[in-house]
């Protein structure tokens, strides 16, 4: 038996649980069986025929542990998180890249947090149950997602103007059921396989993802409505007008979960872009904010337990362990030159941290 230990072959980091070397099928179907004694019912999903060989092994590990798995072969990762919320899985697992990387999301629709994903690793095997749950094959979702999104920004379908840059075919053809993708003056630049979302607009400049959720939030709060963050977004927006709530990653409160554009881009912009110019009057109003993040090497004999908050004299820093001996490292300030040089300093000071 393999030894699912994170020195041995894994990695994690919130909602990734990959591997470092040479793993396969039988990894695989042991990740299946770890998971299936946190999830009851588990919606998997790959995007690619190479793919195939790990879904059916955690497929068939899952559901050896008496968890029901809902299988879908070819599909994006957007519409199977959608998918997930429909079939009411416990958590979605999507199978990206050209190795055994999964990316794991809650019954929220949330990244499971590192934590979390370590503890199902370290967690032991159990027999097979008496009875293997069930394993169900279903087509992608795209059309019910795309269809949704549609019916709340009114029936409107490919029609809003804005340029589209996506590496994944997929997920480009998904945010193209609603943007043109031929115009310079706005421009969504869409990564990590539908789950992160840039913009870069003519008249104002670049945009960051953060920026965009902030914006959103903004909106939300004019209408009276309570808006939930989470913690590690820019510590600016806590001056937005309105009533501004944050929350762990590791305790998603119900009214945060409900919140979709925390959990769904394409949902977000396209509401966003409804009205272009509400968007960059909006975003021109906000407050001077800029995130960067570093994934740095812990020296021998230094560790880091658990996220650490600090507060610096122009920013905040946020660390917390990504995988072994490494560390990610968010600062934030009110410019890109500020949070980079925190980042910087931080990573050094950090990276140092004595073992406890």
């Amino acid at each position: 038996m393999t030894d699912l230990n994170e020195n041995r072959i894994f990695s994690f980091s919130d909602g990734c649980w990959e591997a470092l070397s040479g793993a396969g099928s039988r990894e695989a179907a042991q990740i299946g069986r770890r998971l299936a004694g946190s999830f009851r019912r588990i919606h998997m999903g790959c995007d690619q025929f190479s793919q195939l060989h790990l879904l059916y092994a955690l497929c068939s590990g899952a559901s050896e542990r008496g968890s029901e798995v809902w299988l879908c072969e070819n599909t994006d990762l957007p519409s199977l998180r959608f998918g997930g919320r429909i079939t009411g899985a416990d958590c979605t697992v999507f199978v990206h890249g050209n190795g055994l990387r999964l990316l794991i999301f809650g019954r929220d629709g949330f990244p499971l947090p590192s934590e979390n994903l370590r503890e199902i690793a370290s967690s032991q095997a159990d027999r097979p149950s008496k009875e293997p749950g069930a394993i169900r094959s279903v087509t992608s979702f795209k059309n019910i997602y795309v269809s949704n999104i549609a019916d709340n920004a009114g029936g409107r379908r490919a029609s809003l103007s804005a340029g589209i840059s996506c590496g994944s075919r997929s997920v480009r053809s998904l945010w193209l059921e609603f943007f043109t993708g031929s115009d310079d003056e706005l421009v969504f630049q869409i990564s990590e396989e539908g789950m992160r979302v840039n913009a870069y607009s003519s008249r104002i400049g670049f945009i960051s993802g953060e920026k965009l959720t902030i914006a959103y939030a903004c909106q939300v709060a004019a209408r009276g409505e309570t808006v939930w963050l989470p913690e590690e977004i820019h510590f600016a927006a806590d001056s937005l007008k309105g009533d501004i709530r944050r929350f762990p990653e590791d305790s998603v409160p119900p009214a945060a979960a409900a919140q979709r554009f925390l959990t769904d881009p394409l949902f977000m912009c396209v509401e966003l872009a409804s009205d272009r110019e509400r968007l960059l009057r909006t975003v021109s109003e906000l407050p001077g904010m800029a995130t960067v993040r570093r994934e740095v090497a812990l020296q021998p004999g230094a560790s880091l337990s658990g996220r650490t908050e600090l507060s610096a004299e122009n920013g905040r820093i946020i660390a917390q362990p990504s995988g072994r001996g490494r560390i990610l490292v968010i600062a934030q300030s009110a410019s890109m030159e500020a949070a980079s040089e925190l980042c910087a300093d931080w990573c050094q000071r950090l990276r140092r941290a004595p073992s406890k």
